[in-house]
C-alpha cells in the first residue's frame, strides 16, 4: 500500500479497513487530513501584489512585506501560481516519491486526464504505451473511463432527483461552494470525481502489491485523492515529463514532449468491442462536457453549464433572487480542464482542436481495426464488476467568512495611510485590493498590512528623502562650524567630504579637493604624509603630523569606520593646526586642569568593585595581560601585598569574560578550618551534627558556569588542598557524606599575599597544587614601585569621596609630592583610608603640605610606627637597628647625602660614615 507522506497513515490505514468490510469511502474521513498544496517561497517573494490582486477568494495574506497563502481560505485554483512571475508561489509534487517506484520493482499503473492530448500539440499518441513502459509504467487506463462511470451515475442521480443539481466534478468548484457558499453543499451531486472512479475501479479488478499514479493538468486533483487507496501520488504533465527526462537523460529514450517516438513498439492489441471510452467522456476535458453528455434527456431539459468565479458567484446570486430556473448546472471554476495549470499557457482553441482531433483519429482507427495502437487498458466495468463499484463522494459545509468591520474602524485604518476624506481615496489597486476600503477591511481581518499602500509609501519616501536633504545640510553646516579640520575618504582614497578649517589649513578651496584622490594631494605637496591612506591600508587608527605647502604643521588622527559586513567603509580624518592649538593651551590652567582630567580618565579601567589605575606601565601591563586572557578559562593566581587590588583584577577578568554569569567568592582566611571543607564542597543531609536537613551546596558547586575567585589561597589547609586539587582536575566535586559526583564548568582565579614558593619549599603547601594553580601568574607590584598611579588615584579617591559626602578637595603640588614619596606599605587600602579621613575631618578645602602631614603623623602614631621594644637588648644593638631603619627611610625619601643630613638634622659627613657602616654596597 502507498501512502502519500508520513501524515496520511492513519487516514490510509482506516480506508483500508473499510475497504476490507467493503464499505470503503462510504465512510470516509474527507478532511481530517489535508495536503498543504500551495507554498510561497519566501526569498522569491518581493511585494509585487500580484497575487492579491487576482486571488478570487482573498486567501492570500500579507505578512511582513511577503505574501502567504491561507490555507483554510485556499480553494486551489492555481491563480497566484500562474500570476507569479518570480515563482514565489509552489506546488507540492510527488516526484521523488513516483520516481523512487518507478525505479523499483513496485507495479506502477498510470491514470491520464482527458485533456492529455492538449499537453503536448500536434502530437502523434500511437506509441504512447511505449512512452509509458520505458519511463516505468506497467499500465495505463484513460480517466475518460471514470467519466464514462460517473456519467452514468448522473443519468441514475437526476431520473431520481427533482431538487437542483450542482456538478461535482471539478476540485476546485467544490472547495469553493464548500467555504464561500456553503447553502449550496447539499446541492453538490454526492458523485465521485472521474479519477475518483477509475482509482476505485482499478482498486477492484487489480490484484498484488501496486501503486496508482494519475496524470493531468489541475494541481487540485492532488488534494481530491487523498484517502484513496494504493494512489502514490498525482502529477501534472509538466512534472511527468521532467521524471521522463530524469530517468532517460542518460539514455536515447523517446520523449513525448519533442514528438519523437519509436514506432516500431505496438502493443499486443485486445479483441474486445468496447475498447475505447465514449467520444462524450473524453469530452469531459472541455468547458460543458459533462452537460453535453446528458444532453437531450428529459431530465436535463433545464440544465445550465457554468465556468469561471465570477459567473459561479451571479449564478448563486440569481438562484438566491430566483431570477432562474435550473435543474442541473455543470460547474467548472476554470474553461475546462484544458486550462489547468500545465496548458493554461497554450492557445485555447489549439487545445479544444487537438482533443476533437484526437477523438476523430480515434474513431478512424476502430472502423480499421487499428484498435488500441495508442489506447491502454480497457476497462469493461458492467460486465466485471456489476453494480458493485461505490462512486459517491461526500461533501461538508466549510464557511470562511471573515469579520466585518464598521465605517469607523475603516476609516480609523484609512487615517494610517494619510486618508480622512472620500477624495484621499484614490482606489489605484497598487495595493491588490479593487479599492481602498477593501484594503482597509483586509487590515482589520489581519490579511493585510497597512503600509501596502503605493501612494503612501511613495510619501513617506520624499518625507524621507526631504528630512535626509535636511539633516545632509545640517550636518555640513556642524562639519563646516567645527574649530578641527574633518576630511573624509572613502576605500577607494577618493575625498568625499571636506569643512573649512581644513581647507583653511592646507590653503585650498573645495572644488579643489572633493572627489580628488588623496594621492594626487600628496603629489601635489599640498599635505604629506597621507594619515588617510596609512589608516587605509594598515586598519586602524593612526595619529601622526602632518606638513602642509605652506610649512604648517598639522596633528591628524585617521580613524576608519566599518559597515555592518565588517568591510571598510570610508576613513575619518580630524585635524588640528598645532600653532593655533599652542596658542589657545598656553597659561591657561582651565585647559591644564582638563587634560589632566582627561588624561586620567584614559588611565582608569572600571569594574564592578571599582576602579583600577593603570598609569604606570606596569599596571598597564597588568590590565593588557587580562584582556588576553579574560575569554580563555585559564586558572590565574593573583600575587602581591595586602591592598593592591587583587580582587579588582579578578572582578575585571571576569567584566570581560561574556560566557561566565557569576562570580562566587570565598576568603579562605576568613573562615574557620572546621567550616572550610563544607563551605567549598558542601555537604549532604545528615553529614554531621548541626548541617540543615536539605543539605547545602559549596562554593564550587555555586561556581558552575562561572567564575570561582579564592583569596588567601595560601591559608588553606594541607588535608584540604588534595581534594581542591582533584577538582580543579577533574571539575567534578563530591559533597561531604555525599557519594553523587558533581559535574562543575568553572574558572578558578586563585589570589594570595604570601609567597607560595617558600610554603613549597617549607612543605606548607602542595608543590603540584602550586603549578596546578600559577598556570597564568598575576603580580602586582605594591604602590610604592608604580608612583606614577599615586596622583589619579588620589584624584579619584578624592571625586569618588567628595560625591559620597559631598565635598570638594584639592591637594596642591607639594601635596602630591609627599604622597608619591609616602611608602603605602597598606597600599591602596591605605591611600583611600587616608584620603577618606581627610574629607570627613578636614575643615579646610586646599590640603597643603602642613595639613597632609599633620594628618600623616596621626596615622603613623596610630597605626604603632612609632619604635615598641618588645624584649632587652643590648643598647648598642637597640641603636644600630634604630640608626639603620631611619638610614633606609630617608635614603629612600632623599636625592642626596646633603638631603639626608637635612632630614635627620645631622652633618653630611656623618651620612657618609653610617651609610659606609650599615650599607656598604
Amino acid at each position: 500500500m502507498s501512502i502519500f507522506t508520513i501524515e496520511f497513515c492513519y487516514e490510509k490505514l482506516y480506508n483500508l479497513i473499510n475497504y476490507k468490510n467493503e464499505n470503503y469511502h462510504k465512510v470516509k474521513l474527507r478532511g481530517v487530513l489535508t495536503l498543504k498544496l500551495l507554498q510561497t517561497v519566501k526569498d522569491n517573494c518581493h511585494e509585487c501584489y500580484a497575487c492579491v490582486r487576482n486571488c478570487p477568494v482573498r486567501a492570500v495574506q500579507v505578512k511582513a512585506g511577503g505574501a502567504e497563502i491561507i490555507e483554510e481560505r485556499c480553494i486551489n485554483c492555481g491563480q497566484c501560481i500562474n500570476i507569479c512571475s518570480q515563482k514565489a508561489k509552489e506546488v507540492y509534487n510527488f516526484k521523488n516519491e513516483i520516481r523512487k517506484s518507478l525505479k523499483s520493482d513496485t507495479k506502477i499503473i498510470a491514470g491520464l486526464a482527458p485533456s492529455f492530448p492538449a499537453s503536448s500539440l500536434g502530437v502523434n499518441f500511437n506509441n504512447l504505451q511505449s512512452y509509458f513502459k520505458k519511463i516505468g509504467f506497467e499500465k495505463i487506463y484513460e480517466v475518460a473511463w471514470g467519466a464514462e462511470m460517473i456519467i452514468e451515475e448522473y443519468k441514475k442521480y437526476l431520473n431520481n432527483n427533482d431538487e437542483l443539481v450542482l456538478a461535482s466534478t471539478c476540485p476546485v468548484a467544490v472547495k469553493f461552494v464548500e467555504k464561500y457558499y456553503p447553502d449550496f453543499v447539499g446541492n453538490l451531486a454526492p458523485i465521485a470525481s472521474p479519477m475518483q472512479a477509475l482509482v476505485r475501479y482499478i482498486n477492484k479488478i487489480e490484484n498484488g502489491d501496486y501503486e496508482i499514479v494519475m496524470i493531468g493538468p489541475c494541481q487540485a486533483k492532488k488534494t481530491e485523492l487523498i484517502g484513496e487507496l494504493n494512489v502514490k501520488g498525482i502529477l501534472t504533465y509538466d512534472e511527468l515529463f521532467e521524471i521522463n527526462d530524469e530517468i532517460n537523460s542518460d539514455s536515447n529514450n523517446l520523449k513525448l514532449k519533442n514528438n519523437i517516438f519509436n514506432k516500431k513498439s505496438f502493443l499486443k492489441r485486445k479483441k474486445n468491442k468496447n475498447s475505447q471510452p465514449s467520444a462524450d467522456s473524453r469530452k469531459m476535458a472541455l468547458a460543458g462536457g459533462l452537460l453535453n453528455a446528458l444532453d437531450n434527456k428529459e431530465f436535463c431539459k433545464k440544465g445550465i453549464r457554468v465556468e469561471g468565479e465570477e459567473k459561479i458567484r451571479d449564478l448563486f446570486n440569481s438562484i438566491s433572487e430566483q431570477e432562474i430556473e435550473a435543474n442541473f448546472i455543470d460547474l467548472l471554476f476554470c474553461d475546462g480542464c484544458i486550462n489547468g495549470v500545465d496548458l493554461a499557457d497554450k492557445s485555447h482553441f489549439k487545445k479544444i482542436n487537438s482533443i476533437k482531433k484526437f477523438i476523430e483519429n480515434s474513431k478512424e482507427d476502430s472502423s480499421q481495426s487499428k484498435i488500441n495502437n495508442y489506447i491502454l487498458e480497457s476497462p469493461i466495468y458492467k460486465k466485471e464488476i456489476g453494480n458493485d463499484l461505490d462512486l459517491t463522494d461526500v461533501f461538508k459545509r466549510d464557511s470562511q467568512i471573515l469579520s466585518e468591520a464598521s465605517e469607523k474602524e475603516i476609516w480609523e485604518i484609512l487615517n494610517k495611510t494619510n486618508k480622512y476624506e472620500k477624495h484621499d481615496l484614490l482606489n489605484c489597486g497598487a495595493c491588490g485590493y479593487k479599492n481602498c476600503k477593501n484594503k482597509a477591511l483586509a487590515v482589520y481581518q489581519g490579511i493585510a498590512e497597512v503600509e501596502m499602500c503605493l501612494p503612501y509609501l511613495l510619501a513617506e519616501k520624499r518625507s524621507e528623502i526631504e528630512k535626509i536633504q535636511k539633516l545632509n545640510f545640517e550636518l555640513d553646516k556642524v562639519i563646516d562650524s567645527s574649530f578641527d579640520g574633518i576630511l573624509v575618504v572613502n576605500k577607494e582614497g577618493e575625498i568625499q567630504r571636506v569643512n573649512k578649517s581644513y581647507l583653511k589649513m592646507i590653503d585650498s578651496k573645495r572644488q579643489e579637493v572633493l572627489d580628488k584622490e588623496i594621492n594626487e594631494l600628496v603629489e601635489e605637496k599640498i599635505i604629506h604624509p597621507s594619515v588617510s591612506l596609512l589608516a587605509l591600508n594598515e586598519k586602524r587608527e593612526i595619529s601622526l603630523i602632518q606638513k602642509t605647502a605652506s610649512n604648517k604643521k598639522i596633528l591628524s588622527t585617521a580613524t576608519p569606520v566599518y559597515g555592518k559586513d565588517s568591510s571598510l567603509t570610508k576613513v575619518i580624518v580630524n585635524a588640528r593646526d598645532l600653532e593655533k592649538f599652542y596658542k589657545v593651551m598656553k597659561n591657561n590652567e582651565e585647559n591644564k586642569k582638563m587634560k589632566n582630567y582627561l588624561k586620567q580618565e584614559n588611565d582608569e579601567v572600571k569594574t564592578e568593585s571599582g576602579y583600577i589605575i593603570k598609569k604606570s606601565d606596569a599596571m598597564k601591563k597588568i590590565i593588557n595581560m587580562a584582556d588576553r586572557i579574560a575569554e580563555s578559562d585559564s586558572t590565574v593566581l593573583i600575587t602581591g601585598e595586602s591592598g593592591t587590588g587583587k580582587e579588582v583584577v579578578a572582578r575585571y577578568i571576569y567584566d570581560k569574560n561574556k560566557e561566565k554569569n557569576k562570580f562566587i567568592k570565598i576568603n579562605c582566611a576568613a573562615i574557620p578550618e572546621t567550616l572550610l571543607e563544607s563551605e567549598l564542597f558542601g555537604y549532604e543531609t545528615g553529614a554531621f551534627s548541626g548541617a540543615k536537613k536539605e543539605g547545602k551546596a559549596g562554593k564550587i558547586e555555586l561556581a558552575d558556569n562561572g567564575i570561582l575567585f579564592l583569596d588567601e589561597i595560601g591559608e588553606i589547609p594541607l588535608n584540604m588542598q588534595a581534594k581542591l586539587l582533584q577538582v580543579i582536575q577533574e571539575h567534578k566535586v563530591n559533597r561531604i557524606g555525599g557519594v553523587k559526583t558533581i559535574d562543575v564548568d568553572f574558572r578558578l582565579i586563585a589570589a594570595t599575599n604570601r609567597n607560595l614558593e617558600k610554603l613549597v619549599k617549607e612543605n606548607k603547601f602542595r608543590e603540584d597544587l602550586y603549578y596546578r594553580l600559577c598556570v597564568v601568574p598575576i603580580k602586582i607590584p605594591p604602590l610604592r614601585e608604580r608612583k606614577s598611579d599615586i596622583r589619579p588615584l588620589v584624584d579619584l579617591i578624592s571625586q569618588k569621596m567628595g560625591e559620597r559626602y559631598n565635598k570638594n578637595i584639592e591637594f596642591t603640588e607639594t601635596s602630591y609630592q609627599i604622597l608619591e614619596n609616602k611608602k603605602w606599605f597598606g597600599n591602596v587600602r591605605e591611600l583611600n583610608n587616608l584620603i577618606e579621613r581627610i574629607i570627613v575631618t578636614c575643615e579646610a578645602e586646599i590640603i597643603n603640605k602642613d595639613k597632609l602631614e599633620e594628618f600623616i603623623q596621626k596615622i603613623d602614631s596610630n597605626s604603632g610606627s612609632t619604635i615598641n621594644i618588645n624584649e632587652l637588648i643590648p643598647l648598642k644593638q637597640a641603636v644600630s637597628r634604630v640608626e639603620k631603619k631611619l638610614l633606609k627611610m630617608a635614603k629612600e625619601t632623599s636625592s642626596s647625602t646633603y638631603d639626608m643630613a637635612d632630614k635627620l638634622n645631622v652633618n653630611q659627613s656623618t651620612i657618609v660614615r653610617k651609610l659606609n657602616k650599615y650599607f656598604k654596597d
